[in-house]
């Protein structure tokens, strides 16, 4: 018999998997979605998508932007200009401390800007994400996807 913490877990997961997978089917590259959505519904295989955002090649790049000069100001610029809720986004990201993690939109940023790790930022159900690599000053914004 399964704990509370364990249903718990899988609630979690599940859920996590389900805003995961919209990005996937939003802005990944066809010819990637179905790989990248079995990865991310295995709790066994989920590394195997977080190990490619060091160097990730296989978003629709025409509906991103690169952002420059000040990354938090950028942000919620196109997020007010798209009326994406702003407040918090979820973060899947190679840093584990804050990887599945709901977060304040700030501080997520704070947290993720210049570390040198591959991180995408959620916001609302998917309705924009901002993506950062391992490689210094790669850095965009794409434009909301309904």
């Amino acid at each position: 018999m399964e704990t509370a913490q364990q249903v718990d877990t899988f609630i979690c997961m599940t859920q996590n998997a389900d805003l995961e997978i919209k990005v996937i089917k939003k802005f990944v590259d066809k010819a990637k979605q179905d790989r990248y959505i079995q990865f991310v519904s295995s709790a066994k295989n989920r590394h195997k998508f977080i190990n490619d955002l060091s160097h990730f090649n296989f978003f629709q790049w025409d509906i991103f932007e690169a952002v420059k000069g000040n990354e938090q100001q950028a942000i919620l610029q196109a997020l007010h200009k798209n009326a994406v809720a702003d407040k918090t986004c979820y973060v899947i990201s190679e840093n584990s401390d804050i990887d599945t993690k709901t977060l304040d939109t700030k501080e997520a940023i704070s947290e993720t800007v210049g570390y040198g790790m591959g991180t995408i930022l959620v916001f609302g159900n998917a309705d924009m994400i901002y993506f950062e690599s391992e490689t210094m000053n790669t850095r965009f914004i794409s434009k909301k996807v309904s």
